[in-house]
């Protein structure tokens, strides 16, 4: 089965540490895997690619960066590749995107093979049911608000919070309480790594954190890393 890696950010986006991008290369079990960057979450898909190669600077690995031309060839290039890493920006764009093309219907078809589906920010919220999304979000007296909750293509049955260190995002933690689905509140610069029957968290620092909302109680769980968590009914959809 695919396993997934749901990034909440890069807090800096000029120096970038890649633990968690390292451990995803450890996890092919390959020396140099194919990595598939999809940058059209972005507004500046160049600027996402060059971001994306400073990232990776010092890891070993094959990376495509798509152009818009290759998005009719989605299925060839995922079917080359062992890890598909989504980038930041947009996520209302980017679901449409993926329905329009009909994407989405690609990604399911992998869904039972050994790659790791990885997305940043609106990368990961695609892959979910409904997450928090900031398209709308604008910014007064240093506060950010109009914050709105965004359909993803629900192949995981849960729902996210990218940037959750944001404390004009605490509200996060009543709007899920009317979803019927578990949901992560995920920190800049931590992920959360789902396989078939556990999940995991990876951070970048230690003082960054990843929270988990079960909706059977609606309590709220800071994740250590170390710790392998099984997931109670699933998150798949």
């Amino acid at each position: 089965m695919v396993t997934f890696c749901l990034i909440g950010g890069k807090i800096n986006k000029d120096i970038m540490t890649n633990k968690i991008e390292s451990h995803l290369i450890s996890l092919t079990k390959k020396e140099c895997p194919n990595i598939l960057f999809f940058p059209f979450a972005a507004t500046d898909y160049k600027k996402a690619n060059l971001r994306f190669k400073n990232l990776m600077n010092n890891l070993s690995a094959n990376i495509y960066y798509m152009e818009e031309s290759d998005l009719s060839n989605f299925d060839n290039l995922l079917n080359e590749a062992d890890i598909l890493y989504i980038s930041g920006g947009i996520s209302d764009d980017l679901i449409k995107l993926f329905k329009d093309l009909k994407l989405d219907e690609i990604l399911i078809k992998y869904i039972n093979t050994d790659k790791i589906y990885a997305g940043i920010s609106a990368g990961a919220m695609l892959f979910t049911k409904s997450s928090m999304g900031d398209k709308y979000m604008y910014s007064d007296n240093f506060h950010n608000y109009n914050y709105k909750m965004v359909d993803g293509l629900g192949i995981l049955d849960l729902g996210i919070c990218p940037h959750y260190q944001n404390e004009d995002l605490i509200f996060y933690n009543d709007v899920i309480k009317n979803y019927n689905f578990d949901a992560f509140g995920i920190e800049e610069d931590s992920a959360l790594i789902i396989n078939e029957n556990s999940f995991y968290i990876i951070k970048e620092e230690p003082n960054v954190a990843l929270y988990y909302f079960r909706k059977d109680e609606f309590i709220m769980e800071d994740l250590k890393e170390g710790v392998i968590y099984e997931k109670v009914g699933g998150f798949r959809s």
